[in-house]
């Protein structure tokens, strides 16, 4: 009797172990990569790499979409992200079956100065341009920044990279307070003012 109940035994524990191996097949993580946060423009390009539960050497890049596919073993997974003039992160995922996951990254910020070429114009970016249009604000260090256009309707203005908040006024126009303004490289771009009524 006793061999019978050991036999049982070991037909019930065969019963149990064949599902569970079976459960523990390879998945795959489907990663959009976007810029900034989640709702951001999807980044292509992005290495990311890393490890499967198992210790099996993960490595992919995001196509034109933003989209990479990798596959491995359940469980964590440690993933590495990187692209170039962007901050590198690091990740802890807890992958447990195929699905559709996200991550973003945030642009590297440069500590030094850069000059933005502001052009004024007046009703539309296709408009004339404004002379005499005073530029005010501050930098993403705090640091003021002072200009006027000049008969071109155009200023130069340097600072810190970052978020810059900026203010445009001329009188006979409606002015444009505290506009939010993302600098992070040297660049052209453009504004435009609306008579007042």
């Amino acid at each position: 009797m006793r061999s019978l109940r050991l036999l049982a035994v070991f037909l019930l524990m065969g019963c149990i172990v064949l599902p569970a191996a079976s459960a523990q097949g390879e998945i795959a993580l489907s990663i959009d990569v976007h810029e900034g946060n989640l709702n951001g423009t999807m980044l292509s390009d992005v290495r990311i790499t890393g490890q499967d539960a198992e210790g099996n050497s993960l490595t992919s890049t995001t196509e034109e979409n933003g989209i990479a596919v990798i596959k491995g073993m359940p469980g964590t997974w440690q993933l590495d992200f990187e692209k170039s003039n962007y901050q590198p992160l690091e990740l802890s995922y807890d992958a447990q079956q195929t699905e559709e996951v996200a991550a973003y990254l945030e642009k590297t910020v440069s500590s030094q100065p850069i000059t933005l070429n502001v052009y004024v114009y007046e009703g539309s970016l296709d408009g004339t341009e404004l002379s005499g249009v005073q530029i005010t604000g501050r930098d993403a260090a705090g640091g003021e920044i002072s200009a006027t256009t000049d008969a071109n309707g155009a200023a130069v203005i340097s600072g810190t990279p970052g978020s810059w908040e900026l203010s445009l006024a001329k009188n006979g126009y409606e002015s444009v307070i505290n506009l939010s303004f993302e600098a992070t490289e040297t660049e052209e771009v453009g504004a435009y003012l609306e008579k007042a009524d």
